[in-house]
């Protein structure tokens, strides 16, 4: 139905010819996604705990800034992308770049041994998590980095969050595999063929554009080229994304998918999740 009223030129939600306006669809009703603005708020009140945290125990650290833009912060994980969004800064790739070009991250310092144990922890206070997506993670408890975000967001967070984070990653893994979602970016794909960016997959345009920057980077009038190109190719995909009604067919998707693949168990870690997050955001504005 939704092909017919396109091709008619009436889509029920979109402007003539189009179809429903582009959704954010993130997994966890979008637990783990997080503003610009609130994960600096975050990262800065976690530097400043691991600081006073390296000085009481005699060791000098200086808090760290966050590297990433706001671009890389909200990138939809799915590769969903607006209309809006790509025509004003496309994949955000070459963005990024000039971003970190004009701010580079710090350099590192080589450390003793004393520093490192006493920011990171030690073999004798290691914990092992296997995490629901497979991955195995390790972090020592008498570390002032696992000290800090206990202080930060509570007792659990050294828990909850990765294994928040690993469900999330479990569910983009799921309805990425389900036939649903394949045939909704195969008919995207179709579209972006027809626009002349034949893509396979949600991901292709961006690893296209990653391919040429490195290159690209070393002449200026070759990398204003490739921003012209990314934006470019981003508008077709956005259009595409929007013609074939792709995040609809996204959202419906991972509805089925967390509806059969999250316990109870794992509903109530991702509140416990949020609940953290939202008292250690309310604590910044102290």
């Amino acid at each position: 139905m939704l092909l017919a009223l396109t091709a008619a030129g009436c889509s029920p939600d979109g402007g003539p010819g189009r179809g429903p306006a582009a959704l954010d669809v993130r997994p966890l009703s979008g637990a783990t996604a997080l503003s610009y603005a609130d994960a600096v708020r975050l990262h800065d009140r976690e530097e400043r705990a691991v600081a006073a945290c390296m000085t009481s125990r005699g060791q000098s650290y200086t808090a760290q800034p966050r590297t990433a833009s706001a671009r890389n912060e909200e990138t939809n994980p799915y590769g969903l992308l607006t209309p809006e969004k790509a025509a004003q800064d496309g994949y955000g790739l070459v963005g990024e770049y000039l971003y970190r070009r004009s701010t580079p991250a710090p350099a590192d310092e080589p450390r003793k041994a004393a520093w490192q144990q006493a920011l990171t922890g030690t073999s004798a206070h290691r914990v092992s998590l296997r995490l629901p997506d497979g991955v195995s993670l390790e972090y020592s408890t008498d570390g002032c980095v696992a000290r800090a975000r206990t202080e930060v967001y509570g007792a659990d967070w050294n828990t909850v969050a990765p294994v928040t984070v690993a469900l999330a990653n479990r569910v983009i893994g799921a309805v990425e595999a389900d036939s649903g979602y394949r045939a909704a970016v195969r008919r995207w794909s179709s579209c972006m063929t027809k626009a002349g960016h034949p893509a396979k997959d949600l991901q292709a345009p961006r690893e296209a554009v990653d391919s040429r920057l490195r290159k690209a980077a070393a002449d200026e009038d070759t990398l204003r080229a490739l921003g012209r190109d990314e934006i470019r190719t981003a508008r077709a995909d956005a259009d595409c994304q929007v013609e074939t009604g792709l995040s609809q067919a996204v959202r419906d998707v991972q509805r089925g998918v967390e509806k059969r693949l999250l316990t109870a168990s794992d509903r109530k870690t991702v509140a416990s999740y949020a609940a953290d997050r939202r008292k250690a955001l309310a604590a910044t504005e102290v």
